[in-house]
């Protein structure tokens, strides 16, 4: 019997087969024409193209990327450039006495010490291998967008002085919020020959036992550092010009007593460790807590009225009923005004017998000490600057974007991003957090996570359809902020207080805080609105990466010819 005869076929583009120029005559007249002078890329539809992107900082932002970068990206060399010689940005830099997260960490203390979270971040950047990736002592000068090359120009100063050069298809700006410490812009601070530090470069060598120790400012930093070194000290003036709600902590449902720190037993831990499951339903019950509090964030909310008062009478309490320290400590303000700061034996110690209150701020600095709004000098051998940071939101270094526009300019006064993620004029930059962002909305740590989520669906579109560069639109960032400040009008972040939520003004726009809860700015952030960016291509045709008509399944030896039989809607 003859053998039967077949139509053979190939699933991928044959290589003997040649390819005939565009201009060749075809044999229908139609065809006879030029396109616009488009030609095809002789490739498969969604090909990804080799790109390289740069992270600025090592911190919590750093160490994620990497380790996602790593398990989730194709075809991306990822650097990572960081100003100190080691991970763990604010962890590692803040190291002041009493130094804790106020968020709930479940690992070895419910809030865990900047040590402590530090050698957690070590631990991982180490058993990971992520220091690969990343490039110590090297400070990011400037960044400048290229915009032929569709890259960030950046130059770098390495230890020694001497200045580096870069360039990358996407930068991550990711060297925080709260990184650039600031001391307070107050006359004559150079003449000062006491002891000045600041408590986010802290001086771990100077003894402050027996000193006569002032400190200036009342937010999170100082409400920590207080009371432990009160104890020690000769004499402690706090210099408290504003009040702010000292509450129990964060997530106090499953902290200890009155919502106070504690260590976890050697049993709770040997339990956490065997049972992964436990472990698992624990973080999520505590994490779950910290997510139910957009209501009382509502200025006409019973949870506000309710939580006010209440923290109002357990201020009243520690303050031991002193009628002058009530007075000018407790927030005639919206709770959560200001950042509300959980503070165990904070109050306490301001009614210690070595400690003096100054209920005011300091107007100028003197050889020997400060000088109080009412005029009196106050001699001290220290004076600790608890003034927090430059939250600006512009980063340390330079950037220019499209057609010269320098971010410091931009922002201003007024910073405005899309979505806390991107900013217009400047494009693939991305932020981590921007402006408006949820930066009083529980842990970062999984806000980070999600901007990165966001960041990598972008990357993955842009390495597969030919894509130059993405720049949120004018129009779509200006509608997002009109949003933001009308709902803002019914949220305590709007409530005149001074906060470093509105750069540290009592009148003026929240240009820190996300209008709405976490779980909100993670639906925002779930899928890419790529109808409010603009982008550009590398070609006049947005279709160039379609390809010659194949696919990567076809070309691939492993490829399924059948994949859409498994599509989950398929399945239905």
């Amino acid at each position: 019997m003859a053998p039967s005869r077949i139509v053979t076929i190939s699933a991928g583009p044959d290589p003997d087969a040649a390819i005939p120029e565009s201009t060749a005559h075809h044999e229908n007249e139609w065809y006879n024409q030029d396109f616009e002078g488009y030609r095809i890329t002789e490739q498969p539809l969604y090909r990804k193209r080799h790109i390289r992107m740069v992270c600025v900082g090592a911190g919590a932002a750093g160490l994620q990327i990497a380790y996602k970068a790593e398990r989730l990206l194709e075809k991306v060399d990822l650097q990572i450039y960081e100003k100190n010689d080691d991970i763990g940005g604010t962890w590692l830099e803040n190291r002041y006495p009493g130094c804790t997260c106020d968020i709930p960490s479940h690992s070895y203390h419910f809030y865990s010490s900047s040590e402590e979270i530090w050698r957690y971040f070590k631990h991982v950047s180490t058993k990971y291998d992520l220091e690969k990736y990343i490039k110590f002592n090297t400070k990011v000068k400037s960044a400048t967008w290229n915009e032929e090359a569709g890259v960030w120009r950046l130059i770098l100063i390495a230890k020694d002085g001497t200045e580096l050069e870069d360039q990358c298809e996407i930068l991550v700006n990711g060297s925080g919020i709260l990184n650039s410490y600031k001391y307070p812009n107050i006359p004559g601070i150079e003449k000062y020959t006491g002891k000045l530090m600041h408590t986010a470069a802290w001086d771990s060598s100077y003894d402050l036992s027996g000193k006569t120790v002032a400190v200036i400012g009342g937010g999170s930093s100082a409400v920590q550092v207080i009371p432990n070194i009160q104890p020690i000290v000769g004499k402690l003036l706090p210099f408290l010009r504003s009040p702010v709600w000292i509450t129990t902590g964060f997530g106090a449902k499953y902290a200890g007593p009155g919502g106070t720190n504690f260590a976890y037993t050697k049993e709770q831990i040997e339990e956490f460790q065997e049972n992964p499951a436990v472990l698992a339903k624990y973080s999520r019950d505590v994490e779950g807590e910290l997510n139910k509090r957009f209501t009382l964030m509502q200025k006409a909310s019973k949870d506000q009225k309710t939580s006010r008062d209440l923290v109002a009478d357990i201020m009243t309490e520690q303050l031991g009923d002193d009628p002058v320290l009530t007075k000018k400590l407790i927030p005639g303000f919206d709770l959560g005004c200001r950042r509300m700061t959980p503070g165990s034996g904070y109050l306490q110690s301001l009614t210690r017998e070595n400690v003096q209150v100054v209920p005011e701020g300091v107007v100028k600095f003197t050889k020997n000490g400060l000088v109080d709004e009412s005029g009196n000098e106050h001699v001290v051998d220290v004076v600790i600057c608890a003034t927090g940071f430059d939250v600006s939101f512009t980063p340390h270094f330079e950037v220019i974007g499209r057609q010269g526009a320098n971010i410091r300019e931009q922002f201003g006064e007024l910073p405005k991003a899309y979505l806390s993620v991107t900013v217009p004029n400047f494009p693939n930059l991305f932020w981590f957090i921007g402006p408006n962002g949820p930066a009083s909305h529980s842990s970062i740590l999984p806000i980070l996570e999600w901007h990165t989520r966001y960041l990598f669906q972008m990357v993955h579109k842009l390495q597969r359809e030919n894509i130059k560069a993405y720049s949120p639109k004018l129009s779509a960032t200006n509608e997002l902020f009109n949003h933001t400040h009308e709902l803002m009008k019914r949220l305590v972040w709007s409530s005149a207080c001074s906060s470093w939520f509105k750069q540290g003004k009592k009148h003026g726009p929240v240009t820190a805080i996300y209008p709405g809860s976490r779980l909100h700015y993670f639906e925002m952030l779930k899928d890419v609105r790529y109808e409010d960016y603009d982008i550009t291509y590398w070609t006049n045709n947005r279709f160039q990466f379609m390809g010659n008509g194949y696919t990567e399944t076809e070309i691939s030896v492993d490829g399924d010819p059948v994949w859409y039989f498994d599509d989950p809607f398929v399945k239905v």
